[in-house]
Formats: structure tokens, C-alpha cells, sequence
């Protein structure tokens, strides 16, 4: 992996380390995921609550959507299908709910335990086409360690 894209995967391992609540592991985390690109417009997590998502920690503009049904939009169709969505047109996609006019393309990383997914990542770009398949790689590394240490908390 590009050493840039190591980076953060060490960074977000290095600094949620020393967090001892689910909401600070969140925050730094998330932190640094947004830091990693100027064109990641919309950097979250959103959280399983029973059979929906909840945001629990975000930077970019307010979102309507604080709250996702599960099958309702990207997010809940990569937490219902347990897999990484990339949308490279959002426009085009009728699952799309939009947190923004001027978002054109969308990632999202499930947090998963085992078979069960705890949340998950989800990032809003208003470059259309904008992740690859290395952002895909790479925030599934960060996810896999977001969940581990969410796990050492007993969370």
C-alpha cells in the first residue's frame, strides 16, 4: 500500500491506542480520516442502534440524516449487505439520501465484528469518481482497527 495510505492506518492504530471511550476513539479517529484528503467533504461514522444507523461523530457540513434505517440509502445497504459500497455518481443512484446538494461521489466501510456489523465509515466527496479502490483498501484497514480497539473497551 501507498506509503501515504500506510500512514493513516498507523496514525488512526497509534492514536486510538490511548482512548478509553467509544466517542474519543470515534473523534480522533475520524480526525484523522478526514484529514487525509481536502476532497473528503463529509468524514462520519454512524453506529448501529437495533436496526438502524446513528452518527455518532462527523466533520463537514450538518446532515439531515442522523438517523439511517437499515436499506435505506448507501449506508444502510453496506451495512445490510456487510460489504464496502463505492458510488462514483451519487446523482445517478436512487439509494443516495442526500446530506448535501454538492456531494457527487460516496464510500462506505462497515465496521464489522465477525458477522455482525458494530457501524461503519462514510465519506462524501463533491469530486465525482473520486474514491479508488486503494481508499476502499485502506479504509477497510481503518475500520478493521476501529473495531478492535472498540472490542478492548468491551464496547
Amino acid at each position: 500500500m501507498e506509503g501515504r495510505r500506510q500512514r493513516l492506518i498507523d496514525d488512526v492504530r497509534s492514536a486510538i491506542a490511548v482512548k478509553l471511550t467509544r466517542q474519543d476513539i470515534l473523534d480522533t479517529a475520524i480526525h484523522l480520516i478526514d484529514d487525509f484528503s481536502p476532497n473528503f467533504d463529509w468524514s462520519g461514522f454512524y453506529m448501529m442502534d437495533g436496526n438502524q444507523l446513528v452518527v455518532a461523530s462527523y466533520i463537514g457540513p450538518e446532515t439531515p440524516h442522523t438517523v439511517i434505517p437499515l436499506n435505506s440509502g448507501i449506508c444502510g445497504a453496506a451495512a445490510s449487505q456487510k460489504r464496502s459500497v463505492v458510488v462514483d455518481d451519487v446523482q445517478s443512484d436512487p439509494r443516495f439520501l442526500a446530506c448535501s446538494i454538492s456531494t457527487r461521489s460516496e464510500i462506505v466501510v462497515p465496521l464489522m465484528d465477525g458477522d455482525r456489523v458494530l457501524g461503519e465509515i462514510d465519506i462524501d466527496s463533491n469530486t465525482p469518481s473520486f474514491f479508488t479502490d486503494d481508499d476502499r483498501v485502506m479504509l477497510e484497514a481503518v475500520a478493521a482497527i476501529v473495531v478492535t480497539r472498540l472490542k478492548e473497551i468491551g464496547v
